[in-house]
């Protein structure tokens, strides 16, 4: 997982991370430059190449630091005294809550990272990693043992995410809300996440 400096403007860094932020919405990561990245943070580049070797290790410690607050926020949102279908849904909306609030980064992930090769697909393979790790832990709870439901399998959490994902980009490109996906995508991982259920 890459570095999760957090967005909040307070360091160099931060500044420029939140730049790239700012140049993936207007104009996408293929066509940003470093010019555009240190004029968005109104610094140098000699402040940049302290910080970064090139404009690819900052796009991928956003999409890392992007990453790490989507997992922290859907474990966060979870109350796992809660109904285990309350929990699912619960984990979706929070889910859809930070894709909304970072739309550039929903697009840019499944349209932009994976044509930087090899280097993509480690950070994927880092990002799913973290991710069947959440869904198993929150899925090992007793409330899903109350309903017979065993902890959900790494296939099931990787259609989950590959899906959800897909559909976000989607919607986005289509110019609609996030939020209209989201029964859909409650349904979906209902249907999944109960697929485990023991007889």
């Amino acid at each position: 997982m890459a570095s999760t400096t957090a967005l909040d403007g307070t360091t160099v860094r931060g500044r420029l991370l939140e730049a790239m932020l700012v140049c993936l919405d207007e104009r996408g990561y293929r066509a940003t430059t470093i010019a555009d990245i240190v004029r968005a943070a109104r610094t140098s580049k000699r402040s940049f190449y302290e910080q970064f070797t090139d404009k690819q290790e900052c796009y991928l410690e956003l999409l890392g630091s992007v990453n790490h607050e989507l997992l922290a926020a859907i474990e966060a949102a979870v109350d796992q005294g809660a109904p285990w279908r309350e929990q699912v849904r619960q984990a979706v909306h929070a889910y859809i809550a930070v894709c909304e609030s970072h739309p550039s980064i929903t697009r840019s992930w499944i349209r932009e990272l994976p044509a930087l090769g090899d280097v993509a697909r480690a950070v994927q393979l880092a990002s799913l990693e973290s991710f069947t790790e959440l869904m198993a832990r929150l899925t090992s709870t007793e409330q899903f043992r109350a309903a017979r439901i065993e902890p959900i399998a790494r296939e099931t959490a990787v259609i989950i995410w590959g899906g959800i994902r897909e559909l976000a980009a989607s919607t986005l490109e289509d110019g609609r809300p996030l939020r209209t996906l989201e029964e859909s995508a409650v349904a979906a991982c209902l249907a999944l996440t109960a697929a485990g259920r023991s007889t």
